[in-house]
């Protein structure tokens, strides 16, 4: 800079550039500089401030993270926008040639308020497992979009929240399919409607409803069970209230509540009504799509057919998001949570704001129909479930519930013949719930589109992401994992170390060292340690060892390192057993 400084002043120009582009936080540090903290006029240096927002992790969640500029406005940016902006100042400044300002006084006369961090309730780790399983999904069945939202049961924050929406031959967050979309949920939605009737005791889960061969009308109009054949051999026949629920029959939902609710349809109203099922969510996030349900019979559009329409969840509209709010509640002891998706605030490091669990609704149906409630849900995922063969080999248990609704015409023009929205919610563990799940794919290609083929392995994969990595997450008793599990792997080094790994794992092992470094070899039924020699003024035989244990062992010998690649020793410069003394440096090539 000397050099191009002294050539501007020969030149004869006032100002010279240093650095078109720094950061905010690297200003900060160079005004810690004692000549630059005298201020612009003494120093002669000159800040312009360039306001830029960026994504650290790109597109992950980018619609929820949202924006705001050139007329846009949402996502978490756009609700919070006046907390992150802060305040502008002002100050009296000179306008100089070139379009260049120099303050005339470092006194400001509007300080200036920096605007302050959000912690976002996004787990970011967690967030890229959902994106990468719907779009893998996607792709595989060409649908037009799908969506995934994960929230933590007992504070309703959300973890993560993906919508991909097919954009020629890529899938892109572009629209906030989880807020926005209020569409037909179809079978999810025979959740609430049982349990109006198992609240109101108008049914039990052992009475018996006669569903036929998979086809019924209802003044005049057809509903068919997924089983039905046309040579009347399909239908799920005589089956309880419990394995209607389970096998998702249309028709054992639609009897059940006409024969609960039809000489009332407005008691089942009522009923949905004090659950909530017809209230916005309220989220700090702009343009949540509102929710329909009839709030009186003389509503237009009501038909004969409405209630038992209603019960499948047709003519009545919720977005995933109410969705899931609505299971959450039920594994939640009945509290209804508003979902949220900023945990706090912050300035200079110091939390200004922590965000709390919000209810929206104290208790939607009483403990007795919980209980119920759970038991069928759990069903779904066990045996003679419509899900059972998706988690059968889980070793965590869910709760939850498919759904399949056709896709309705714009305008009210009835129904595509071929097109469908996908969809699985629940929760797990199911005995002790910690997150709920939502997975919502719509309109597929490939003639597959059933909630337990299309959504239900999206969620499975992301419950297991959680069951592997979550130390909070209940697991299987420890005998029962150890008897299935097989011993880990692990790589030579210092014994001390391993053998706490070891005893605290409860591994067995046979053998130890008296030197500390100790070479492993992992059997089916134990661990077999041998000792690692390291003779004194000889190069010591690092491999097999993690990179940690070979660099302090190698460094204590006085030698410099040079690494090549990651994971454990595979290769090292100089043999084992080599004089110390005639080396000072070695190379070593990982694995």
């Amino acid at each position: 800079y000397n050099i191009a400084m002294k050539e501007a002043i020969r030149l004869g120009r006032r100002y010279y550039p240093i650095e078109k582009k720094i950061s905010f936080l690297q200003k900060k540090e160079l005004l810690q500089h004692p000549f630059l903290s005298k201020g612009p006029n003494r120093s002669g240096f000159i800040f312009e401030q360039i306001d830029d927002r960026e994504k650290p992790f790109g597109t992950l969640a980018a619609r929820t993270i949202g924006k705001i500029g050139n007329g846009v406005k949402y996502g978490i940016e756009g609700a919070f926008n006046a907390e992150l902006s802060g305040l502008e100042g002002k100050q009296l400044q000179q306008r100089l040639p070139g379009n260049v300002w120099k303050p005339v006084t470092t006194e400001y006369i509007t300080e200036p308020v920096e605007g302050m961090d959000l912690v976002s309730t996004i787990d970011v780790h967690l967030q890229d497992v959902a994106t990468h399983a719907l779009k893998e999904q996607l792709e595989r069945h060409q649908a037009e979009w799908g969506t995934v939202v994960l929230m933590e049961v007992e504070t309703g924050f959300v973890k993560a929240i993906s919508n991909l929406i097919r954009d020629e031959d890529d899938y892109i967050e572009s629209l906030n399919k989880a807020v926005t979309e209020s569409t037909e949920p179809g079978s999810t939605f025979k959740l609430a409607s049982l349990m109006c009737a198992l609240d109101d005791g108008l049914i039990q889960l052992t009475d018996s409803i006669e569903t036929g061969d998979g086809i019924y009308h209802f003044h005049g109009v057809p509903m068919k069970d997924s089983n039905y054949k046309r040579d009347g051999s399909g239908g799920h026949g005589k089956v309880t209230i419990e394995e209607v629920f389970e096998q998702s029959s249309n028709i054992g939902t639609a009897l059940a509540i006409r024969d609960a609710y039809g000489m009332n349809p407005q008691a089942f109203l009522n009923k949905l009504h004090s659950m909530s099922l017809g209230n916005s969510l309220g989220i700090t996030i702009e343009n949540e799509g509102s929710p329909f349900i009839y709030k009186e019979q003389k509503q237009k559009n009501w038909s004969g057919i409405s209630l038992t329409q209603m019960s499948i969840g047709y003519e009545v509209t919720q977005t995933p998001l109410q969705t899931l709010s609505f299971y959450n509640a039920v594994a939640n002891k009945g509290q209804m949570l508003k979902p949220q998706f900023v945990s706090a605030l912050m300035s200079k490091g110091k939390v200004i704001k922590q965000f709390e669990p919000i209810e929206l609704h104290h208790k939607i149906c009483s403990d007795k129909t919980l209980s119920k409630v759970r038991t069928m849900l759990e069903g779904v995922t066990q045996e003679g479930g419509t899900a059972d063969y998706v988690f059968e080999t889980c070793k965590y248990s869910v709760a939850g519930k498919t759904g399949t609704a056709k896709i309705a015409k714009p305008g009210g023009g009835g129904y595509y013949s071929n097109r469908y929205r996908a969809s699985f919610v629940g929760y797990f563990p199911a005995e002790q719930p910690k997150y709920s799940c939502i997975v919502v794919v719509n309109d597929t290609k490939t003639g597959v589109y059933y909630g337990s083929s299309i959504a239900a392995p999206v969620f499975r994969k992301l419950a297991d992401k959680i069951y592997a990595t979550r130390f909070d997450f209940p697991k299987q008793e420890e005998e029962v994992l150890i008897a299935e599990a097989k011993i880990p792997p692990s790589k030579d080094g210092s014994w001390s170390e391993l053998e706490t790994v070891y005893s605290t794992l409860n591994i067995p092992f046979e053998g130890s060292t008296e030197q500390g470094w100790a070479s492993i070899q992992t059997g089916t039924n134990q661990v077999n340690v041998r000792e690692k020699k390291c003779n004194s003024g000889l190069i010591p035989n690092v491999k097999g060892m993690g990179l940690q244990d070979a660099l302090y062992l190698l460094e204590s010998l006085g030698l410099q390192v040079t690494v090549k690649g990651y994971g454990t020793v595979k290769e090292q410069s100089i043999a084992p057993g080599s004089a110390l003394k005639n080396h000072q440096h070695i190379t070593l090539r990982l694995s």
